[in-house]
């Protein structure tokens, strides 16, 4: 029987095993705030949205930038939900790849985590049917794919980029 000291051991002396630990770790913990940001009512999600607007326009006026609230608290709004799965779609592939380097990731593998990332993120939005206060709009949920889609692409070419310079190497 493991216990928890020995199962700890394992993880550091086998940096793989260590590695996909921390993978997954922030992986998972990336996609509990994810799901903790969507699921808020209108009044929370508002309030925390607005706050962090003021405080950046206060730092924006420190450069001497003013920007218009309103505006800005939209497209900070729109951004947050492309720039959320952007980071998702990272660390989920990260967390794939970890998983697959014992053997050569086929390309259908990639390709299930990319769809699997996109299909996430387009579901992510579906329960605010339930949220008062809140409801479903398809263009964000759009642009919770499309950074889920641009992560998955960006983190696939490095991946590539990488195995290129190893055979060259």
């Amino acid at each position: 029987m493991y216990t928890i000291n020995r199962v700890v051991i394992i993880f550091l002396r086998n940096k793989r095993y260590f590695l996909i630990a921390i993978w997954w770790s922030l992986t998972l913990g990336w996609l509990a705030l994810c799901l903790f940001l969507s699921w808020q009512t209108g009044e929370g999600t508002g309030r925390l949205s607005l706050a962090i607007v003021r405080s950046l326009l206060k730092v924006l006026a420190l450069i001497g930038i003013t920007p218009e609230e309103a505006a800005f608290h939209m497209l900070l709004r729109k951004c947050a939900h492309f720039g959320v799965f952007f980071i998702a779609g990272i660390l989920f592939c990260g967390s794939t790849e970890s998983l697959w380097k014992l053997r050569p990731v086929r390309g259908w593998v990639r390709l299930l985590c990319g769809v699997s990332v996109t299909l996430l993120a387009l579901l992510t939005d579906v329960p605010k049917i339930w949220i008062p206060g809140r409801h479903l709009q398809w263009n964000e949920s759009c642009l919770n794919a499309a950074g889920a889609l641009a992560g998955f692409l960006l983190f696939w070419l490095l991946d590539q980029r990488n195995q290129r310079r190893k055979k060259c190497d």
